[in-house]
C-alpha cells in the first residue's frame, strides 16, 4: 500500500504557479517494518536509531532521490515563502520527521527504562535542558540546507557513530569503564538467577536517588555514582545542536560522555540518554513546525507505531544481548551508511546497493 509523504504545487522563483505538481509517496509496510528495527535498535543501546531512521528515510522509501528529481523547482510555504523542493521535502522535512520518530522512540525507552528502575532521571533533565536550546539554534541557522550538504552530514554524523561503537570495544575503553563493566556482569548474572527462579520482576535498579542543585547521586548493584549538574547541561547544549542539524537523536554522542566521561554503566546509560533526546526531540520539532513552516507527513504516523513496538522490545531483550556483539554489528552497518552518505553528498559517487 502506497502513502504519501508530500503533494504540492510549484511555482517559479518569483512565486507565479507553474501548473505543475509535485506528490512523492512511499510503502506503507515498509516503513512500519522498518521503523520497529529503528525502535529496537535505539531502546537497546540508546544510540544509532535516529541513523537508522534517516537511513530508512534517505535510502529505504527514496525520498532524497525522489526529491532531488525536482531540483531547481520551487515551492510557495506559507510564512516561509519560497524555497527549492529538495531543501524544503528532502531536507527540512525528511529532519522533522526523524525527528518525530525520535520523539516516540525516546518517551517508549524512557518509559521502560523507568519501569525497570534504571532511569536516572534528574542525569537526564540535565542534559535534556542544553538539548532544548541547542536544537533551537539548529533549527533557526540550518533550516533549508542544500539536499546534498545534509545527505554527507548525516554520512559524517553515521561515520561518527561507527568509531563510537567500536571505541566502546576497544580494550583501552574496557580498561576506562571497568567499574561499569563489573556492574554490567553483576547485572546479567542477577538477571540469569531471577529468571531461573522465575522473579525477575524483583530485579534490582536504582537506589538511594538524592537530587541536589550542583548534583545526583545514587547506587545500583553496590557501587555509588555522582553525576554534576553543569556538564552535562553543557554537553547537552552541544549534542543537541548536532543531533537537530541532522535530524538525529544524539544519542551515540550521550552514550560516550555518560559511559566514559562520567563513568555511568552500560545499562543505565541508555535510559538516561532516552530522556534526553526526548526533551531534544519535542525542541526540535516545535523549532520546524512553529519557525520553519515544515509539515510532518501524517504517513510518519505509521512510523510512529512501528517505533513503539521496537522500543517495547528493546529494553526486555536488551539485558540478554551481549554488548560486544551489538556494537560490532551496529558499528559495521554504522560505517557503510556514513561511507555512503559522504561519498553520496560530498562527492556524488553512489555506493551498491
Amino acid at each position: 500500500m502506497e502513502v504519501t509523504w508530500f503533494v504540492g504545487e510549484l511555482v517559479d522563483k518569483a512565486g507565479n504557479p507553474t501548473g505543475e505538481t509535485i506528490k512523492i509517496t512511499f510503502n506503507a509496510l515498509l516503513y512500519f517494518l522498518w521503523c520497529i528495527w529503528v525502535g529496537w535498535i535505539f531502546s537497546t543501546v540508546g544510540a544509532f536509531g535516529g541513523i537508522m531512521a534517516g537511513f530508512g528515510h534517505i535510502t529505504v522509501l527514496g525520498i532524497r532521490s525522489a526529491a532531488a528529481a525536482f531540483k531547481g523547482k520551487y515551492l510557495n510555504i506559507e510564512g516561509r515563502g519560497i524555497i527549492e523542493v529538495p531543501r524544503y521535502v528532502g531536507s527540512d522535512m525528511i529532519r522533522a520527521a526523524n525527528s518525530s520518530l525520535t520523539l516516540i522512540n525516546g518517551i517508549t525507552s524512557t518509559l521502560g527504562y523507568l519501569t525497570q528502575k534504571r532511569l536516572v532521571w534528574p542525569a537526564g533533565i540535565f542534559l535534556g535542558l542544553g538539548m532544548v536550546i541547542g536544537a533551537q539554534l539548529a533549527v533557526i541557522i540550518t533550516g533549508g540546507m542544500k539536499l546534498k550538504q545534509y545527505v554527507g552530514l548525516f554520512g559524517l554524523a553515521a561515520l561518527a557513530v561507527s568509531i563510537f561503537m567500536f571505541n566502546e570495544i576497544s580494550p583501552w575503553m574496557q580498561k576506562r569503564k571497568r567499574k561499569g563493566v563489573e556492574i554490567a556482569k553483576k547485572f546479567q548474572e542477577k538477571v540469569k538467577e531471577l529468571k531461573a527462579q522465575g522473579k525477575l520482576h524483583e530485579l534490582e535498579g536504582i537506589k538511594n536517588l538524592k537530587l541536589s542543585a550542583s548534583a545526583v547521586e545514587f547506587d545500583f548493584f553496590g557501587e555509588h555514582f555522582r553525576v554534576a549538574s553543569l556538564a552535562p547541561f553543557l554537553w547537552g547544549l552541544f549534542v543537541g545542536f548536532i543531533a537537530a542539524m541532522i535530524g538525529v537523536g544524539g544519542g551515540f554522542l550521550l552514550v560516550p560522555f555518560l559511559t566514559i566521561a562520567l563513568g555511568l554503566p552500560f545499562y543505565i546509560a541508555p535510559g538516561i540518554s532516552a530522556l534526553a533526546v526526548f526533551l531534544n526531540m519535542v525542541s526540535a520539532i516545535i523549532g520546524w513546525i512553529v519557525i520553519k513552516k515544515v509539515a510532518i507527513p501524517p504517513a510518519v504516523i505509521i512510523g510512529m507505531l512501528g517505533i513503539i513496538i521496537g522500543a517495547i522490545i528493546g529494553p526486555r531483550t536488551q539485558k540478554y544481548l551481549p554488548m560486544k556483539v551489538l556494537y560490532i554489528m551496529f558499528g559495521i552497518l554504522a560505517f557503510y551508511v556514513g561511507l555512503r552518505y559522504i561519498l553520496l553528498g560530498f562527492f556524488g559517487i553512489k555506493l551498491p546497493p
